[in-house]
C-alpha cells in the first residue's frame, strides 16, 4: 500500500454493527456503570440534564443515564442497533428517544447540556473534514457552556503495540484480525474474520482515523470547543503514551 491509498471500503461502518459485533463485545456490559460514573463525575451534570448519546449503539450508556434520572436522546446510524435499544428500553419501562441518523448531520441546536461519544466511535470517515462536521454538529447541539465527553483509543499505544495478525478466542468462535497502519492517512485498517463452531465465517472491515491528542485538540478548536481535560483511562489516570484510552472533556465556547 503506497501514497495514502486505503484498502478498506470507506462505508465499512454501514455493515460492521450487527449480531457479530454484539457477540464479540458482549462482555462490555459489566463496564457500563463504571463508565457512566466517570462521565457524571467529570461533567458535573445537574439532575434531569439533557444528554445526547452520540453513536449510542444498542443503548447501554443511554439506558444507564436514563435510569439515573437524566433526559437522554440516543443517536446512531445503525437501524439494527436503534431497534435493539428501543426494544430494551421498552422492556425496562423507559421512554428514551432513540433516533437513527448520520452523525455528520445532527439535527439539533442549543438543545443538550452534554454530548457523549463512547467506545471509539469517532474517526470513521475517509475525509478529515467529515470528522470536523461531527464536532461542529456537537458544538451546535450543545447549549452555551455545554460539555462534550469523548472516549476513544489512544493512538500512541495502538501504534506501539500494533500487530499485523493475531487471534482472539471467544466462547462460540475464534477471530483472526489482520491489520495495517496507513502512515500516509493516519488510519488503522483491519480485516476481522469470525470463525464459528459450525465453520460459518463472517468477515468485517474497519478503517479508523486515529487522531493524536494535538490533532484532536486542533479539530476541537475549529468546532469552537475548548479542551478542559484529558485522561488515560476510566480510573482518571494521567494521559500518557502508554494509556489504553484517550478520554477528552471539552466545553462549548
Amino acid at each position: 500500500m503506497r501514497n495514502g491509498d486505503s484498502k478498506k471500503d470507506s462505508l465499512w461502518w454501514k455493515e460492521f454493527f450487527d449480531e457479530g459485533y454484539l457477540e464479540f463485545y458482549r462482555d462490555l456490559e459489566h463496564l457500563t456503570k463504571k463508565e457512566v460514573d466517570l462521565v457524571l463525575k467529570l461533567l458535573k451534570l445537574k439532575p434531569k440534564a439533557k444528554v445526547l448519546d452520540l453513536c449510542c449503539g444498542y443503548g447501554r450508556h443511554s439506558i444507564e443515564l436514563d435510569q439515573r434520572g437524566y433526559q437522554v436522546t440516543g443517536y446512531d446510524l445503525s437501524k439494527f442497533f436503534i431497534d435493539k435499544a428501543r426494544e430494551k428500553s421498552r422492556n425496562l419501562g423507559l421512554k428514551i428517544e432513540f433516533l437513527e441518523g448520520d452523525m455528520r448531520k445532527l439535527p439539533f441546536k442549543n438543545e443538550f447540556d452534554a454530548v457523549i461519544n463512547m467506545f471509539t466511535s469517532f474517526g470513521f470517515f475517509k475525509k478529515e473534514v467529515d470528522d470536523l462536521k461531527v464536532l461542529k454538529g456537537v458544538s451546535k447541539a450543545l447549549k452555551p457552556n455545554g460539555v462534550f465527553f469523548l472516549d476513544t483509543i489512544n493512538r500512541e499505544v495502538m501504534v506501539r503495540n500494533f500487530r499485523t495478525k493475531h487471534w482472539v478466542k471467544r466462547k462460540d468462535f475464534v477471530m483472526l484480525e489482520e491489520g495495517f497502519l496507513d502512515l500516509f492517512l493516519g488510519r488503522w485498517e483491519s480485516t476481522r474474520t469470525l470463525i464459528f463452531e459450525d465453520n460459518r465465517r463472517r468477515n468485517y472491515s474497519i478503517s479508523l482515523r486515529a487522531y493524536s491528542l494535538v490533532e484532536f485538540i486542533n479539530l476541537l478548536k475549529e468546532a469552537r470547543l475548548t479542551l478542559e481535560g484529558v485522561y488515560g483511562d476510566f480510573d482518571l489516570n494521567q494521559y500518557t503514551i502508554d494509556s489504553p484510552r484517550m478520554i477528552v472533556v471539552a466545553r462549548k465556547i
